[in-house]
């Protein structure tokens, strides 16, 4: 049975949200469906949860209603371009990971376009859609049933094949291969990381959790704190600054496949300007 992630907008698709949960609850189980409202405990951090969820599933489904792509904040800009907004963090965080990802077509709405996307989120204007009718909403439901049956299957033979033929590889060369590429595990990525102006990043790791504090190259304190997520072979971050006026940075980074370097860019908060950022794993 695939994990199932639905991710949504509460007032584009709240209540077809509710409704696709319940009848997809009768071909894979509830255990199985992730819905924000229903999964996350009392007490729990939202955004932690959603994504030690989306690590866990095989199939995201993104529910598009027809004001999925025009909700606006509360300054006129589109939530879709706000880097803090839970649905694109979820959408861009699927497509990263390499989870099978559907859009799902409710209130008779349409694809959007992929000019009228976020860069993380272009490729979903590029994946086939399924529409949920009202009037024929059990038969559209056992219709997406059948494609996640099928992509599940196809994510099992995938994973069985890579995980044998990284076990003979490790065998082979256990030396110089890291167990999270064979495995599938986080790469490893606690300690000490230096930056091209010699600030350093000192990282605590928990699985696919980080901690992460920046101390300053000139006033040696530490100025900047936050967390991440390791995907794969890749690092979503947040910092925040601990002095004077609050400044929040987000970023992603790409790891080397030794592992002692991570490159990518990072971008203040609310800001759509990327800049160059790397590290280097101190010895």
């Amino acid at each position: 049975m695939p994990a199932i992630f639905l991710s949504y907008r509460r007032a584009d698709a709240g209540g077809y949200a509710g409704r696709l949960a319940d009848s997809l609850e009768k071909y894979f189980g509830k255990g199985n469906i992730f819905q924000d409202v229903e999964a996350i405990a009392p007490g729990s951090n939202f955004a932690s949860a959603i994504d030690a969820a989306i690590a866990r599933c095989q199939v995201l489904l993104v529910l598009i209603g027809d004001t999925w792509l025009t909700e606006r904040t509360a300054d006129g800009s589109p939530r879709l371009y706000d880097p803090e907004d839970f649905v694109r963090q979820e959408v861009a965080t699927g497509l990263r990971a390499g989870t099978h990802v559907i859009p799902v077509l409710v209130e008779g709405a349409t694809m959007p376009a992929e000019n009228g996307l976020p860069p993380d989120l272009k490729p979903l204007a590029r994946l086939q859609a399924i529409e949920l009718s009202d009037t024929r909403w059990d038969y559209d439901v056992a219709r997406l049933a059948k494609v996640m049956r099928a992509l599940a299957g196809n994510h099992r033979a995938h994973r069985r094949a890579y995980v044998l033929a990284g076990t003979a590889a490790l065998v082979a060369t256990i030396a110089g291969i890291f167990g999270y590429a064979a495995l599938n595990q986080p790469a490893q990525l606690a300690g000490q990381w230096t930056l091209p102006n010699g600030s350093f990043w000192i990282v605590l790791q928990d699985g696919r959790r980080l901690r992460i504090e920046e101390t300053h190259y000139d006033s040696k304190q530490v100025w900047k704190r936050g967390a991440g997520t390791v995907v794969r072979r890749s690092v979503d971050f947040s910092l925040e600054t601990i002095y004077g006026a609050p400044r929040r940075y987000v970023g992603t980074l790409d790891i080397a496949s030794d592992a002692q370097t991570m490159s990518g860019v990072v971008r203040e908060a609310n800001s759509d300007k990327d800049s160059p950022l790397s590290l280097r794993r101190n010895r």
